[in-house]
């Protein structure tokens, strides 16, 4: 699997999926209403953590559960039902959502909620009617692709090295088979150097539930949560799977 390619289409289908989220939101503003003296009270309402909730299970859902069945169709001695894997793999994805993406969530929906306010004031100005802040409103919902655009574009491709690389570890725990993972960068001009070096990250190895070290931070895969935003935001590395095999050559098995 050309994993490059692949996080390419997905990439592309996390932009979609946040742009259709960010449009809906923005439509809930009820702009034909709003005051000047209410309107970043109203926005601030309207734009609700279950808004971005919803998005990003989408995202890591679709992109997920689709990368999961990849890598463990290439893990699998004696595949599991798909439709067991892909409800054990769900339900992996939403508890990881409700614990460690709340800080995301809310980071991406108090920003948004700046985003709209600040585009809103630089566009009415200080001597502004009713009038021109429905106005200036409406025209952010109009426009939200070209709005929200380098926005969605981050989010599309750190939230899509996340979910993916989240998904397959998920996946290799459930193999029964024994594994080290490797850390893979994109070799090019574009992938981050110091304080987090990921091109020096490239085919280091580590066992499955062991952290790599990553400028001094532990993380267990690209785009982890636990690591910071300089670690993370518009990662594209990912990790591969090594099975262990005994003195014979044989696979090693965990023990049930």
């Amino acid at each position: 699997m050309n994993y490059q390619k692949q996080h390419s289409i997905y990439e592309r289908k996390a932009y979609r999926i946040i742009q259709y989220h960010i449009k809906k939101i923005l439509n809930k503003i009820p702009y034909k209403v709003v005051g000047l003296s209410t309107y970043e009270e109203t926005i601030n309402a309207v734009i609700t953590e279950q808004d971005i909730y919803a998005m990003f299970k989408e995202i890591y859902t679709t992109i997920g559960i689709n990368y999961g069945n990849k890598i463990n169709n290439s893990l699998e001695r004696t595949k599991k039902a798909n439709i067991l894997f892909n409800s054990d793999l769900l339900k992996q994805i939403l508890l990881f959502l409700s614990n460690d993406g709340g800080v995301k969530i809310t980071s991406v929906r108090d920003t948004l909620i700046a985003d709209v306010i600040k585009a809103i004031k630089e566009t009415i100005g200080e001597n502004a009617t009713v009038i021109d802040l429905q106005n200036a409103i409406y025209n952010i919902i109009q426009k939200s692709q070209t709005f929200y655009k380098w926005q969605a574009l981050r989010i599309a491709r750190t939230e899509t090295t996340s979910a993916s690389n989240f998904s397959a570890i998920e996946t290799a725990r459930m193999s029964d088979i024994v594994l080290d993972k490797m850390w893979i960068s994109v070799q090019d001009n574009r992938t981050r150097l110091t304080p987090f070096d990921h091109l020096d990250m490239n085919n280091q190895i580590q066992e499955l539930d062991k952290p790599f070290f990553v400028g001094g931070q532990e993380i267990d895969y690209p785009g982890d949560t636990k690591a910071s935003a300089g670690n993370v935001i518009n990662c594209r590395c990912t990790i591969a799977f090594i099975p262990k095999r005994d003195a014979d050559g044989m696979l090693i098995l965990k023990k049930k």
